[in-house]
């Protein structure tokens, strides 16, 4: 498991393939109507992050996501263990159907212990059809 690793190239124009493996990671949920779902990818080795995909089936007017990076090694990077350490995109809000996409000009780098998170929040009622929320994260996982 690629650790502590020095490589970060400033642009994704500068990787280079005998440093990094694409290991690109999904994770799904069903989020609790009218309620705030977590949807969490723990991170095992350290990875670049160059973007995402979004698929909402179901979604509602007023349903929003929020994506963090959260410090789940125990305090290892902010003192506090499941510390925020960034939020990257807020109130992204999702129509009923969606299948977006967003990719970053420049990679971030994400360390071994750290939690790509999903905030869904949920603007439904219960009697509502159930929503299904899906990330496709793309990953870079650094060798070096």
């Amino acid at each position: 498991m690629p650790s502590n690793t020095t490589y970060r190239p400033f642009r994704a124009s500068e990787f280079e393939y005998t440093k990094l493996n694409f290991n690109a990671q999904g994770v799904s949920a069903s989020p609790t109507l009218g309620g705030t779902t977590n949807i969490d990818y723990l991170i095992a080795d350290d990875h670049l992050v160059t973007g995402a995909w979004m698929i909402i089936n179901n979604g509602f007017l007023g349903d929003y996501v929020n994506l963090h990076v959260l410090d789940t090694s125990g305090g290892t990077y902010s003192g506090t263990p499941y510390a925020v350490l960034s939020q990257f995109i807020t109130n992204w809000y999702v129509p009923k159907v969606s299948d977006s996409q967003f990719d970053m000009i420049y990679p971030a780098k994400i360390f071994t212990g750290m939690s790509l998170r999903v905030v869904y929040v949920s603007a439904a009622s219960g009697s509502d059809p159930q929503t299904f929320a899906a990330i496709n994260w793309k990953l870079h996982k650094v060798l070096v």
